[in-house]
């Protein structure tokens, strides 16, 4: 099993590529499955499919993934780790924005106003830039209805989910907030409804309906004003 480097928990299930071009050429294996993915859902992928699409020997699919279920499982920790640079990335914004303000203004009426005000800019762009990517999207809808089938690949969906949630909880701890996990829960579930109601046409991608129901619910975590319990223990 192969460990991601990053802050997440997610592993690779196939065999260990030591050389470089073995390496080049198992990546080239897991976004074959994911275009496969995109063109006939997880139902398309099959190693002599893969093989093709690879442009690889039908024996490196065999080679690298015993079976169906590690190639799977793989493709969709290659793919999440993209995500989670994303996730990450949405992170990073928010604490800038946060800590460019010191523990007063941030626990003040005008602060908190400001807080939520970048905040869902940055939510927003987070979440018209994924549903923008449609291809991809498929590919993580095609993924988590597969994993209510499959214990293996619902392993790797959940902790790819948990990583996501945790990145946003640190955020939430930062503004000292009393139950960080469940905000972390209720933005994360929200950012995904969203993504989905653009990817199924069901809201414009530049609706103002978007803006307003970011803002809502960001209204609703965030106190106007930090509480005296947030105050004093930021101190």
């Amino acid at each position: 099993m192969i460990k991601d480097t990053g802050k997440s928990e997610l592993v690779y299930q196939g065999r260990r590529a030591q050389r470089a071009d073995s390496r080049q050429r198992r990546k080239a294996i897991l976004e074959a499955t994911l275009r496969l993915i995109v063109r006939e859902g997880i139902r398309g992928v099959r190693h002599r499919a893969v093989a093709k699409e690879a442009e690889v020997p039908l024996a490196a699919t065999t080679y690298y993934f015993k079976d169906l279920n590690d190639l799977i499982s793989d493709a969709f920790t290659y793919f999440a780790e993209q995500s989670l640079a994303d996730t990450r990335q949405l992170e990073e914004d928010s604490f800038a924005a946060a800590r460019r303000m010191d523990r007063s203004e941030l626990a003040s009426g005008p602060g908190r106003k400001l807080i939520v005000q970048q905040l869902t800019r940055f939510i927003l762009s987070h979440i018209r830039n994924q549903a923008s990517d449609r291809e991809n999207r498929l590919v993580e809808l095609a993924f988590r209805n597969e994993a209510v089938r499959n214990p293996q690949l619902t392993k790797t969906v959940r902790l790819s989910g948990d990583a996501s949630v945790e990145l946003i909880r640190e955020f939430f701890d930062l503004l000292q907030i009393a139950d960080s996990g469940a905000a972390a829960q209720i933005v994360y579930g929200t950012i995904m409804n969203l993504e989905y109601q653009i990817l199924s046409g069901a809201v414009e991608i530049e609706s103002p309906v978007l803006e307003r129901t970011v803002t809502m619910m960001l209204k609703g975590l965030v106190p106007a004003v930090a509480t005296t319990t947030e105050t004093e223990s930021s101190f």
